[in-house]
């Protein structure tokens, strides 16, 4: 519409009665558009756009990071394409933290070590199992009353933790 107010075919007034706006709108928008149109050819007597200045060391300094987060991308992926605290490598250059940032894993569980499970525990796992196949619809509550009957002091939540773990 400003282009077309440009051109003085058609008056502000039949435009604006044209495209049913006002017509002050209309002049508005060709003034923007004439002020506008002296900064787009740019405002230099060599008539080049200015170009700004780039740092090339810092350039080359993010290209390597970038080039070490790939390396420990590309190992940490490997052919299976799983991401875990195991696929770090603790001697490469980048540092772990880094390495578990671009991994998107917690640092955290990069110094995990899960704990093993008890004896005790082993035991009361195998004996739920072996009921578990005498009553394959228990629960962790029928479970538990029937491990209770047998001397052993555990709760339901314990009965579904270790349920859990066995699955």
């Amino acid at each position: 519409m400003a282009l077309a107010a440009l051109k003085s075919e058609k008056t502000s007034a039949d435009l604006a009665q044209l495209h049913d706006v006002h017509p002050n709108l209309i002049t508005a928008w060709k003034a923007q558009l004439t002020e506008g149109a002296a900064g787009l050819f740019g405002s230099g007597s060599s008539g080049k756009a200015a170009t700004p200045a780039v740092n090339l060391k810092s350039l080359h300094a993010k290209i390597g990071e970038l080039t070490l987060e790939n390396d420990v991308l590309a190992v940490a992926l490997g052919k299976a394409g799983l991401l875990s605290a195991k696929k770090i490598d603790r001697t490469h250059e980048l540092p772990l933290a880094r390495q578990a940032a671009v991994l998107g894993i917690s640092r955290g569980s990069l110094y995990y070590g899960a704990r093993p499970v008890s004896p005790a525990d082993l035991a009361i796992m195998r004996r739920i199992d072996a009921l578990h196949l005498d009553y394959p619809f228990a629960g962790s509550r029928m479970l538990r009353d029937v491990l209770r009957g047998e001397g052993v002091a555990i709760g339901r939540d314990r009965v579904k933790t270790m349920m859990r773990r066995m699955e």
